[in-house]
């Protein structure tokens, strides 16, 4: 019986981990780039090439900026912050282990840098 409580708690905590919200994106971005253009601009840029690789990706305004999440049913989401730097943009993009990122999610972001 305390096997089972044990098993059910791990499997719960492994789980619990997989799904963290997207407020928390955890340690240092994959790609991280200044740009001259505005956050609104670069976010309607990269938005509609997302979509295309993944077509439930979303963006939502975040402090100074915006957040757009291409979400992954294997790994982690794709996310890509960008936000109000000086006379431009931050960009930072968060993507899964080395095996599952996406090329084409990185490609579209430096397009439209």
């Amino acid at each position: 019986m305390q096997s089972r409580m044990l098993m059910g708690g791990l499997v719960l905590a492994l789980l619990a981990g997989c799904s963290l919200p997207a407020s928390l994106v955890p340690g240092e971005p994959n790609v991280s780039k200044y740009s001259e253009k505005a956050p609104k601009e670069l976010a309607a840029c990269v938005l509609p090439a997302w979509q295309k690789e993944i077509s439930k990706t979303t963006q939502m305004s975040i402090s100074n900026g915006y957040r757009i999440t291409a979400p992954s049913i294997v790994t982690a989401d794709e996310i890509l912050d960008i936000v109000k730097y000086k006379d431009g943009s931050r960009v930072s993009l968060y993507q899964g282990p080395p095996w599952a990122k996406s090329g084409a999610m990185r490609e579209a972001v430096r397009h439209c840098l």
